[in-house]
Parts: structure tokens; C-alpha cells; sequence
């Protein structure tokens, strides 16, 4: 079926700068899709990085080449091009908005012109011609001095993640879905009915993933009586909410540019899983990051983490950077640790670790590996990984069951004897 062409500006907003021209996302009839960087964004000496997929550090002309590159720039079939994609809603949360967009031939360009106006990080996307029907009810206001879409429904915003959750904003001891033209500085994460508990399992990982010093997204347990603007049947499967603060939102509303390992490499759907490895996240944190060596030391922290508590949906898409300010690119806090044993006890990692995916079978010598891969001090990384596992096993015993309670939290702390990780670090000196 042919589509309504049209095309998208793309915007990037610099809280110093304002708003700074990308380039444009431009729909042809056949459903086609394609970005082309705008010449006074490549020509900018001082331009701020969108993704660092093109972007080549030290080396400007090289960044140029890429940005200018149309290889990954081009999708067909109504999809849109991999960075792209990376930016909008999937499993839940893309079928609340589809249902909201009523019937019709919806294309991904359809998403992103509905909801292009609060994505994750500092991108704003917004029409430059005429929004197509096909995009769903939508009314336009200003944002950023910008004609943006306000669509219609609970849903003006896109979150990755397969488990439904929403925006928000703290008012008083109250959660508000985001007015007209505001982005939401909270992450609602919904009860699930697939998995009872979740989000007080999730909290409960990720303050025990703090408590073994990983940097983690601060975060809280409401109760659903204080969210107002959601239909009650999205809460009716438990009595709390998890509430995650944004690191891509300030308390004054602006925006920092954030980007998933996902978008680096091009990862859509289930490819998060496949189309990298553990390793291919901490060599990009080698070579992005603007203090590698505590970036990479995180990393640790957090993949031992990812054993201790049997995470095993620690995908592409939950490892971010942050670039707080030009010049300064940094990963970003962990955030959906979720211990999946606990639901699927046969879980493995999401990402293959040096060669496996079994929590089992990581030892220290796998991490040995990675840092010969790395051409870093061995020692460091072991140091880290003894160090971190011993806090686990110093604090866990008395901090799991207030967060977890009994059962769960015996079930976590009875398999972290029969880990290879914990019987090494207890042996080490």
C-alpha cells in the first residue's frame, strides 16, 4: 500500500546551545525511509555526537565519513533505519500505542513522527510537513520552539524495554502523567500479570546491586494509589510501582543525550541478544568513554552483579552512555537489573561472556581473558571481581530478605555457594 511521504526533522537538544539541526528522516511512497545529515551539522567543528556509531574519536574526518555514509542510513518496507528504530517503543508499550493510534496501515515512521517529541535522550524528532493520518489522532504544540506532536492518549513518550511502563512526574506525594508539551522525569515500571512481584524483585536487585557498589539509577517502590492519569486496569496486577529517576531528564526539564549499545551496532528485536557480546560492551567503553578505566571497573561490577543476582536480561539495550556535557561521554547507571531465576529458573546471561552464556561457568579466568582482550592489568580487573563478590557475600545475607522477602531472597543466597565466582574470591588473597 502506498504511503503518505513526508519528512522528519532531527534535532538535537544541547541545553547550551538549543536546539541543533541533525539532519532529516524522509518517507517516500513505496514506504522507503532514509536520513540524510544536514550539511551544517557535518560542517560544525563543534557539533555534539548523536551516536557514537558515527562518530570516530581524535578523528574528525573519519566522523564525517560516517555521518555522511548512507550504508545505515537507508530502510525499506516501512521500517526505519537501525539508529532509528532504537528509539522506539517495543513489546507492551508498543501495543498500547498502536492501540491508541486506532486502525490502519501504521508504519514505524508513523511511531516516530507520533511520539518524536519525547524519546529517549536529548533527540527531538518533528514534522516538517504535514503529519500523515496514518500516524494516528495527534494535536501540535511547541516544544523546544518547535511545532511537535502531542498525540492523543496516555502515550506521548517512547521507552525501549518489553515490560510495559510510562512516564511521569512527581507532584507532591503524587505521580502525574506529563502535560501538554512536558517529558516525564520518572520511569514507571507497571505490576505484571505474566510475573507476579516484579517490580518489587527488580527494586530489590537493584538496591542489592548498590549495595556491591554499582552505579545504579536511583529508584523506589509507590504505591499504585499515588499514579494518577493511568487507567486502573494498567495497575491492577499488583500494589506497587517501581519509580526509576530519568539520567536522560534534569530536575529543571532538560534534556542529556543518552544512546544505547543496541543503536551502536544497529541491534533491532531480538538481535539485542545475538548480535554482540559482553566484551563488545566494555571494548566500547575502552574506546568512548572519557574515563575508561572507571568506566570499565563499573562494567565489572556490573557483570558480576548480573551472576551473583541471575540477571539474565541484561541485553544491548540496558547498557547506555551518557554524555552529560560536550566533550564528556560516560556509561550511563544500570538500570533493569532484574533477577530473571527467580521467574525462569533455568535463565541464562543475555549476552555471551567470553564463550558462554551459563552463569555456572563464569570463573575469574574469563575475566582474566577479557582484560588480555582489552590490554589492561589483569590484576585490576580480578581485584575488582574478588572485591565485589566478597561485599556480596558479607552483605547480602542480612540486606536480601527486607528486600525480597524469605523465599525469594533464600532462593537467591542458596545458589551463590555453588558459584564458581564466590568459591574463587572466597580462596583469594
Amino acid at each position: 500500500m502506498a504511503k503518505i511521504p513526508g519528512m522528519l526533522g532531527v534535532h538535537l537538544l544541547d541545553p547550551e546551545r538549543g536546539p541543533i539541526r541533525v539532519g532529516a528522516l524522509t518517507r517516500a511512497a513505496d514506504g522507503s525511509t532514509s536520513f540524510t545529515v544536514a550539511e551544517t551539522y557535518l560542517r560544525n567543528d563543534d557539533r555534539p555526537i548523536i551516536s557514537l556509531a558515527w562518530h570516530e574519536p581524535n578523528d574528525d574526518g573519519r566522523t564525517r565519513d560516517r555521518l555522511a555514509d548512507r550504508d545505515d542510513k537507508i530502510a525499506l518496507h516501512g521500517s526505519v533505519p537501525p539508529w532509528f528504530a532504537g528509539l522506539l517503543p517495543e513489546g507492551a508499550l508498543r501495543e498500547l500505542v498502536l492501540s491508541e493510534m486506532g486502525p490502519g496501515d501504521h508504519d514505524q515512521f508513523d511511531v516516530l513522527t507520533r511520539l518524536g517529541a519525547d524519546l529517549p535522550g536529548a533527540v527531538l524528532i518533528v514534522p516538517e510537513t504535514e503529519p500523515a493520518p496514518s500516524a494516528g489522532p495527534l494535536d501540535l504544540d511547541v516544544v523546544a520552539g518547535f511545532r511537535a506532536p502531542d498525540p492523543k492518549g496516555v502515550v506521548k513518550f517512547s521507552l525501549a524495554g518489553i515490560q510495559l511502563k510510562l512516564t511521569a512526574n512527581v507532584d507532591g506525594e503524587k505521580l502525574t502523567m506529563p502535560g501538554r508539551g512536558e517529558s516525564g522525569r520518572c520511569i514507571l515500571k507497571l505490576p505484571s500479570e505474566r510475573y507476579p512481584g516484579l517490580p518489587e524483585a527488580e527494586y530489590g536487585a537493584m538496591k542489592l546491586a548498590e549495595a556491591i557498589g554499582v552505579n545504579i539509577a536511583p529508584c523506589r517502590l509507590v504505591p499504585t494509589s499515588a499514579v494518577e492519569g493511568v487507567p486502573t486496569d494498567l495497575l491492577a496486577h499488583g500494589d506497587k510501582v517501581l519509580v526509576v529517576d530519568r539520567f536522560d531528564r534534569t530536575v529543571e526539564g532538560d534534556r542529556i543525550h543518552i544512546e544505547d549499545a543496541g543503536q551502536i551496532v544497529g541491534a533491532i528485536g531480538d538481535r539485542k541478544y545475538t548480535m554482540a557480546t559482553t566484551e563488545t560492551i566494555i571494548n566500547m567503553i575502552r574506546r568512548f568513554s572519557t574515563d575508561h578505566r572507571a568506566d570499565i571497573l563499573e562494567a565489572v561490577r556490573r557483570i558480576v552483579a548480573d551472576i551473583l543476582l541471575g540477571n539474565g536480561d541484561n541485553h544491548l539495550k540496558n547498557w547506555s552512555f551518557r554524555f552529560p556535557q560536550s566533550g564528556e561521554i560516560r556509561l550511563s547507571p544500570a538500570y533493569d537489573i532484574v533477577p530473571t531465576i527467580l521467574f525462569l529458573p533455568k535463565d541464562t546471561l543475555a549476552l555471551r561472556f567470553v564463550g558462554t552464556h551459563q552463569f555456572a561457568t563464569v570463573n575469574m579466568h574469563r575475566f582474566e581473558r577479557v582484560a588480555s582482550f582489552l590490554k589492561i592489568d589483569p590484576k585490576s580487573i580480578t581485584r575488582e571481581v574478588i572485591t565485589t563478590v566478597k561485599r556480596a557475600v558479607d552483605l547480602w545475607p542480612e540486606a536480601a530478605p527486607p528486600l525480597l522477602g524469605e523465599k525469594r531472597a533464600g532462593a537467591l543466597l542458596g545458589r551463590l555457594s555453588n558459584l564458581p565466582l564466590v568459591k574463587e574470591a572466597a580462596t583469594a588473597r
